[in-house]
């Protein structure tokens, strides 16, 4: 929850941060016009008078448009999308006019004189507290990359962050200004806006046309020296790691043991199982493009059809959506966490044809990318019950995964039974803490992940790295395995990679799989986390490579595993080596943040905001909090897990209670009279006292 504001928006993990030059110039000829409406986040600072000169008035896109400004920079805007040419650069405003985006072209040669000059042109003033801070040097063809993101009073709920990029003495300037809701619907479109930018002679390094070489030797010596060091220094507690080439497996291996703490701990090996997460949305998509191969079910059916008791808040939307809809993360349903992190103890497989009921999209079918685990776990749960009827859903799902799509790929220790799952040689899950230490991952209880059952098909898959390089291989193979057999149809098999939306500069989503670019190299991917495991799956068709990461912990996030999949790139295509560097830099700004966050919350809460929120607490939708005061402090219950409670009292009043532990350390409480609430991103849950 403090990342950067940018690096939350890289596609799949894999898109630069390189913004790029504007300057005036966009045609808007033919476009709709509109009222303008303010600017978030405005202040009284007066802007540069013949800044104001030039503005013209916002006017909408009717579809996406290219443009190339007077610098040469060139990009896309999304449909529906507002614009304004001001002096020296551009601005946007998203269809809903509650987020602004300013580009700007400077004349500095440092980072610093140009945030100055951005403000002071444009009429901001910064608010006084910064809330992250990240710099950087010779990144993606830039000579300096810079980010601040400022502490805003919760009660406005919106962000203020300015990104800067410099080569020589110009510098591209990018402030983004408006409701954190609209940041959340409008995340992957706001992504393609300021990522997508291309600078004449501002490139990132480009090995697309690069052979890669055999990965054999000293060269898989180097990289597996790299892998242990940078595990050691993200104090990941375990990680297997399987590479696949040319249609064989060239290294799998384990790290680090199965659960630190223990006195004689088991070690990793390629055989350990771990939970993979999301990536087993790739997986559920090959079960239907299973029964699609055999006529049971088509892409295109409607789940009206398929369901006839699917409901959602939107009676037009419900009869339009698809079986391939449900796996496109293109609907336009918010994501909704909080469902699956709380209350999941009482929840069925069976509830999730119903957890859409009251619900209406934020955003078109197909308009921007939008991810949405429950709708993933309709399309699983329909494709289980036609491949298995009359069995309960979570049974039928487990058994149709084991038929028609692990025992085919020859998938031997990969199970979609969550009781099955924790069976032999498995690795234990590791969350983080606010209390600290920062890099003592805790020991998380199996039991805990046990969130991932209702919603089986986005998320539920163990497996070892020895059978993701067998599925990696039958990816690259178009279907067909290591054996030579086609146990997938071509044409079907490859729908799951069609780009369905954009996300960010240059990916895409398809149906549970995503499509990107890594130092110019095409990739198919999909990364996976869940409370205590973080892992990554991706294949490089042009070269017939692959990669599998999984890790047992959640506390580096992906730091070790961009850093794995960066250092492959390079060792294969003899790229410029900036892994290690990049590992080491991100590192220090998490334990930065870490510490800044650790300081700011997780404080003891005062003697009278215990006495007040002490009891029980009910939200209709998350179940009961439950609140006591222990020898450790304030403490919640949520049922399926507890946690300690910081507290921070905000300039503004605002009073905010924080969950210091896994699964959800640093997620606010706000206090208000009679009332406690959750929020995150589009979601919002009162609850009051019993």
């Amino acid at each position: 929850m403090n990342k950067s504001v940018l690096r939350g928006l890289r596609p799949l993990c894999f898109a630069s941060l390189a913004l790029a030059a504007v300057s005036s110039g966009i045609a808007c000829g033919g476009e709709a016009r509109a009222p303008e409406a303010p600017t978030p986040g405005s202040t009284s600072a007066t802007p540069d008078a013949s800044a104001k000169a030039q503005e013209t008035e916002f006017v909408a896109l009717k579809a996406e448009t290219p443009k190339t400004l007077k610098s040469g920079a060139k990009l896309e805007i999304p449909a529906g999308w507002w614009v304004r040419e001001i002096e020296g650069g551009v601005a946007f405003q998203d269809p809903d006019r509650e987020l602004t985006i300013t580009l700007l072209e400077l004349d500095a040669s440092s980072t610093d004189a140009a945030a100055s000059m951005a403000l002071s042109k444009l009429g901001r003033s910064a608010p006084p507290k910064v809330a992250r801070q990240v710099h950087e040097t010779d990144q993606a063809g830039w000579d300096e990359m810079a980010e601040t993101v400022w502490e805003t009073p919760p009660a406005e709920k919106r962000v203020f962050a300015l990104n800067l990029r410099r080569q020589g003495g110009k510098t591209w300037a990018t402030l983004l200004e408006g409701k954190t809701d609209a940041f959340s619907r409008r995340g992957a479109q706001v992504g393609q806006i300021v990522l997508g930018l291309e600078v004449p002679g501002v490139a990132d390094e480009d090995l697309s046309g690069k052979t890669a070489l055999p990965l054999e030797g000293a060269r898989l010596k180097e990289l597996e020296t790299f892998i242990e060091s940078a595990r050691e220094k993200a104090h990941v507690p375990g990680a297997a790691v399987a590479i696949v080439q040319d249609g064989k497996i060239v290294f799998e291996k384990g790290f680090g043991v199965r659960e630190r703490g223990k006195k004689d701990p088991e070690p990793v090996t390629a055989r350990t199982r771990f939970m993979i997460g999301s990536v087993t949305k790739s997986l559920s998509t090959l079960l239907i493009s299973s029964l699609v191969d055999g006529g049971k079910v088509k892409w295109d059916a409607r789940v009206k059809e398929l369901l006839p008791t699917f409901e959602t808040g939107d009676a037009a939307f419900t009869d339009k959506v698809t079986l391939a809809h449900t796996f496109c993360a293109c609907t336009g349903m918010p994501r909704r966490d909080l469902d699956l992190v709380f209350e999941y103890g009482v929840r069925k497989p069976e509830d999730s044809f119903k957890a859409f009921t009251a619900l209406k999209p934020t955003t078109g079918l197909g308009e921007t990318f939008q991810y949405s685990n429950q709708m993933t776990a309709i399309g699983g749960f329909l494709a289980a019950r036609v491949a298995e009827p009359g069995k309960p859903l979570a049974a039928a799902y487990a058994s149709a995964m084991k038929t028609r799509v692990f025992g085919p790929m020859g998938m031997t220790d990969t199970t979609a039974s969550f009781d099955e799952g924790w069976k032999g040689a498995v690795a234990r899950p590791h969350g983080g803490t606010l209390v600290g230490p920062r890099d003592e991952a805790t020991v998380l209880p199996p039991a805990i992940e046990r969130f991932v059952e209702p919603i089986a098909p986005a998320g539920v898959v163990f497996s070892t790295a020895h059978d993701m390089a067998r599925y990696a291989l039958v990816e690259l193979a178009k279907g067909r395995t290591p054996e030579g057999k086609q146990v997938f149809g071509e044409a079907n098999f490859l729908e799951r990679r069609k780009a369905r939306v954009r996300v960010g500069a240059k990916g895409a989503y398809g149906l549970g799989l995503g499509t990107s670019t890594l130092r110019g190299v095409p990739v198919v991917t999909h990364d996976g986390g869940t409370f205590g495991f973080v892992s990554r799956f991706a294949v490089f068709p042009d070269k017939n490579l692959g990669l599998v990461v999984l890790t047992n912990t959640t506390s580096a996030d992906a730091l070790f595993i961009d850093a794995v999949t960066q250092r492959l790139v390079e060792l294969a295509f003899s790229g410029k080596e900036q892994a290690a560097r990049d590992l080491d830099k991100g590192l220090e700004q998490d334990r930065e943040q870490w510490m800044k966050s650790h300081e700011k919350i997780a404080k003891p809460v005062p003697a009278e905001v215990v006495a007040r929120v002490s009891g029980s607490w009910k939200s209709e939708q998350l179940g009961a909090f439950v609140f006591t005061s222990t020898k450790d402090g304030l403490r919640v219950d949520v049922g399926e897990w507890s946690s300690r409670l910081g507290y921070e009292k905000a300039e503004d009043g605002t009073a905010r209670l924080f969950f210091l532990d896994a699964p959800v350390q640093g997620l606010p409480v706000k206090l208000e009279e009679g009332a406690i609430v959750l929020a995150l991103g589009q979601e919002s849950y009162r609850f009051t006292k019993k």
